[in-house]
């Protein structure tokens, strides 16, 4: 009787770590819970070269090149000089920027490649 008892924990214990293993069907491959706005660097341009969303968004610069690059603002109190190594990506959350009633606009280039420019727009 001992016997049958232990053989059904163990099946349960199995039945019950597969369960656990098994990928979720509502998986967010975007990743976590903050929406993010892609603004990818290929070519020596922004793709997007203008993005214009709410104030409060997140961005996230992806270097699609074989190069690093340097992002920086043109008021570099917004957004700093940053490195974003080949196939990598930066997060960019503008959060010290006050709520405003108006736009608000965040030009930024590429210092290797200067013609690379690009422009964010905070609507309030």
């Amino acid at each position: 009787m001992v016997k049958g008892k232990w053989l059904f924990f163990l099946g349960l214990t199995i039945v019950i770590g597969i369960c656990a293993c098994s990928k979720d069907s509502g998986y967010n491959t975007g990743g976590g819970e903050l929406p993010t706005h892609y603004i990818n660097f290929q070519d020596s341009a922004f793709t997007p070269q203008t993005v214009s969303e709410a104030n409060g968004a997140n961005f996230t610069f992806l270097n699609s090149s074989s190069q690093a690059i340097t992002i920086v603002g043109d008021d570099t109190t917004i957004l700093k000089s940053v490195i974003i190594g080949p196939s990598k990506s930066y997060f960019f959350k503008p959060d010290t920027i006050p709520v405003v009633p108006a736009q608000i606009f965040i030009p930024y280039h590429c210092v290797e490649h200067p013609s690379a420019r690009g422009t964010i727009i905070l609507n309030p």
